[in-house]
């Protein structure tokens, strides 16, 4: 939508708007991109949460631009839908300038809790500027980053698999050959954009320092950012390409049901890998709430072995922060059986672990990303291993 100076869209890849329309001069609103899911998926929120549970339509993402040779402020409304989530939709909002996201100042900001939010924008002369309620990145940006991670470290890319839309899922693996292996991945719910800080802790692996090397001997690792490439294309919030819930599918995909590709493939790579533990970051770039941890119970796990060490690796991941949100999922818990989290546990006793970052910078995410891989790592690894630790070989130079 545009009028004589200023043109507001979400026609590129990522962007995600219904409606767009002129409400004044320089001035303009959008609409939630519509986002219908499947009728199982909200039978099953209305008989467990009352309809509640999972937001739709929490994404947006359009692009600004002006055909002027003068400086411009554009106000520019968000819509939300009664199903976005009061709390997914609170500032603060994005401004991607100059190749690089950017929290929109909060005196720029005018947030009406589950109606809409405003906000301020100033165009440069000629200018393009992209606004979202996230730091989105694209699929092609974050498979570079991948070929980049695999050209310069100890990685190696692999497809495990395509989507409806033919687009390729891939994974990160370390090149090692540890026996045990941590499988780390970014929720399937786009508008929780988690790739970044995911690569982020692969990043970290390259440091060279004595703890990453020794962790890249005992374990590998593997990557998965962008288990959902086809919903993180279309700018939707839950949904994959086909309008399914891939997040929620593995229980249906396992009873011998219809699933989306991407759950298929999901499943696949980890019942190959079967991976000692499995983190799945969702990250809101908010601090509007505590970091929330979602373990498996430890009724998962028949193996008191297993069981103990689920117990040492639950009290390091919660040594983390001062203030929590925790909720275990148990055998009871609704929908427990529908995620990917309680079949690696009660397939092959994987201590997965549901970690959601409430950061706002796309910085401290990725830091904190560090720091919950580090401690996850060290704590499966155990004190023993962590007291082997040779000394340092220190040459004079």
């Amino acid at each position: 939508m545009s009028d004589t100076s200023i043109r507001v869209d979400a026609g590129f890849e990522g962007g995600s708007a219904g409606e767009i329309r002129p409400t004044g001069q320089d001035a303009f609103e959008a609409l939630p991109l519509p986002e219908p899911v499947p009728d199982w998926f909200l039978e099953a929120l209305e008989e467990h949460f009352g309809g509640a549970g999972v937001p739709r339509e929490y994404a947006c993402h359009v692009r600004l631009v002006s055909h002027v040779d003068q400086r411009r402020t554009v106000g520019l409304r968000f819509r939300f839908t009664e199903t976005s989530g009061a709390a997914y939709m609170a500032p603060p909002y994005w401004l991607f300038r100059r190749c690089r996201w950017r929290p929109i100042p909060a005196r720029d900001t005018e947030h009406a809790e589950g109606s809409h939010v405003d906000l301020k924008i100033r165009l440069g002369p000629g200018e393009e500027v992209r606004v979202a309620n996230k730091p989105y990145a694209s699929v092609r940006e974050i498979y570079d980053e991948m070929g980049m991670l695999a050209a310069s470290g100890p990685f190696e890319v692999r497809e495990i698999g395509r989507t409806c839309q033919s687009r390729p899922i891939m994974a990160l693996e370390s090149t090692g050959a540890a026996a045990d292996t941590i499988l780390i991945g970014a929720t399937m719910q786009p508008a929780e954009p988690a790739a970044h800080p995911v690569l982020t802790i692969a990043h970290w692996l390259t440091d060279g320092s004595a703890l990453t090397r020794r962790l890249l001997e005992r374990f590998r690792f593997a990557f998965v950012p962008l288990p959902n490439p086809d919903g993180t294309a279309g700018g939707r919030s839950c949904t994959n390409g086909d309008g399914e819930v891939p997040m929620f599918s593995f229980g249906r995909l396992l009873a011998g049901e219809a699933a989306p590709a991407e759950t298929r493939m999901l499943w696949e790579y980890a019942e190959g890998l079967r991976p000692l533990s499995y983190l799945e970051l969702h990250t809101h770039y908010q601090d509007v709430r505590a970091h929330k941890l979602n373990p498996m119970a430890p009724e998962w796990f028949a193996d008191p072995d297993r069981r103990e060490l689920a117990e040492r690796v639950d009290a390091g991941l919660l040594s983390l922060n001062s203030d929590w949100r925790v909720t275990p999922i148990e055998r009871a818990t609704p929908l427990s059986g529908a995620g990917c989290f309680a079949n690696l546990a009660d397939r092959f006793g994987t201590l997965a672990y549901c970690y959601q970052i409430y950061c706002v910078t796309e910085e401290a995410t990725c830091a904190h990303a560090v720091s919950v891989a580090r401690t996850l790592a060290t704590s499966l690894a155990g004190p023993e291993w962590e007291a082997a630790a040779p000394p340092p070989n220190i040459e004079r130079g």
